[in-house]
């Protein structure tokens, strides 16, 4: 399976908010906390993508928001672990690098 890549240039500019592209409430809640109101470009692109499964390579500049975009499902995921794990239902399994 080939990884999707984003590089500047095939960013779409159409933002939503985090949770019309299926991140928890609870997660939302901690990213509107920080006032991370809307997703940049590299975000809106990237999270869906990722917690849907697919793989994804970035090339993007600083600022533009590529550790959020990796760190965001990767923090979904630990929290429906933990929330599984504490009410004994089956764990996801999975794998996440970020360099």
């Amino acid at each position: 399976r080939k990884p999707f890549l984003f590089t500047h240039g095939n960013l779409s500019s159409n933002m939503a908010a985090f949770s019309e592209f299926g991140v928890l409430p609870e997660v939302v809640q901690a990213i509107e906390e920080l006032d991370w109101l809307l997703p940049t470009d590299v975000q809106a692109e990237a999270v869906p993508l990722i917690l849907g499964g697919g793989d994804v390579l970035m090339a993007a500049e600083t600022g533009s928001g590529k550790t959020g975009a990796f760190c965001l499902p990767v923090i979904q995921v630990v929290h429906e672990t933990l929330t599984n794990k504490a009410s004994s239902k089956p764990q996801k399994e999975g794998c996440y690098l970020n360099p």
